[in-house]
């Protein structure tokens, strides 16, 4: 199995505010916090200490960090489906049936530019790599402020005019500490009805027990008896999460990234929200007749671009001059 070396880890600073990131190991961030007078705090879960010397398996990556999402985000189920007259079929996620999270977060990206606060990395997909007809590149950009993290996605299909135009989804998969999810705050349209194995099977409006319009502590933010794993569409691309203790992280995303996925495990010390272009399955759901799957199409020579940023407040953390 292919094994991501995370060393080079390219390292970001602004002020007390410090992140690394590994291009070999998927384009991650792999840690960011933040220190002063002595009080070290990490704002995304960092990465182990045994992945910074040995490495993880591509289709094991831990539970860390931030990566991204694309040419798809979440789930195509059984890793099938049909477009424009091609039947394709894509590598299914160890012990899952189905595919999952696309194909940058499992390959090497290229270090393109560091100038100690910021830094640009691409990815360049080839056509057919991984079942996957099409080519195409992406570019990453982050830039570290003193408290904040600016993430931007440019993705550009570089096929030719003898294949169709191609599906796409993108988006931004963080590990928050599990802390932050004693007060989470957003707004949404829907909520998407998903199977047992998380594929998203229809929609509806958001229930009251799974509505964060108002801020409230997730309910299984501590303790819970399943994972919890939600869908939700037409969202207002503001989120605010806090530890209790008054650190809080304002999230906002642009555009195009209409859709968000809450995920908590049975047991472990992260949570996610994601946010993304398309609910999981979209491709299919699409051709199915689901409208507002938020699913992309970008013709050769175009490019997609989606970006996301988080704010960091609380005391005892260092702020700009």
């Amino acid at each position: 199995m292919k094994k991501l070396l995370l060393s080079p880890e390219i390292s970001l600073s602004n002020g007390g505010w410090h992140l690394t990131l590994s291009p070999s190991a998927g384009g991650r961030v792999t840690s960011l916090s933040s220190s002063q007078d002595g009080n070290v705090i990490d704002w995304i879960v960092p990465m182990p200490e045994h992945c910074r010397r040995h490495g993880f398996q591509a289709s094991a990556w831990p539970k860390a960090g931030i990566y991204p999402l694309l040419p798809f985000s979440n789930r195509i189920r059984g890793g099938a489906f049909s477009w424009a007259g091609l039947d394709l079929s894509l590598p299914l996620h160890p012990g899952e049936a189905h595919a999952m999270h696309g194909f940058g977060h499992r390959a090497q990206w290229q270090l393109l530019d560091c100038d100690g606060s910021s830094a640009a990395m691409l990815y360049v997909h080839a056509a057919g790599d991984s079942g996957w007809p099409w080519r195409f590149q992406a570019k990453q950009t982050i830039s570290l402020a003193a408290g904040a993290l600016a993430m931007q996605m440019e993705i550009t299909n570089t096929s030719d005019a003898t294949l169709p135009p191609m599906p796409l989804g993108a988006g931004f998969h963080p590990y928050f500490p599990r802390r932050f999810a004693r007060q989470v705050c957003f707004a949404a349209q829907q909520l998407w009805q998903a199977d047992a194995e998380h594929v998203a099977t229809g929609v509806g409006d958001v229930p009251p027990q799974h509505d964060y319009g108002n801020p409230r502590g997730s309910p299984r933010s501590i303790e819970q008896e399943e994972e919890l794993t939600l869908y939700y569409g037409g969202w207002n691309r503001r989120a605010k999460i806090g530890d209790g203790r008054q650190h809080q992280i304002a999230i906002s995303a642009s555009p195009l990234l209409s859709h968000l996925v809450l995920h908590a495990p049975k047991a472990g010390d992260y949570f996610c929200i994601e946010p993304v272009t398309h609910v999981a399955n979209a491709v299919n759901l699409a051709q199915s007749g689901f409208s507002n799957t938020g699913l992309q199409i970008l013709s050769p020579g175009h490019t997609f671009i989606c970006e996301l940023r988080m704010d960091f407040s609380g005391p005892a953390i260092p702020e700009s001059s």
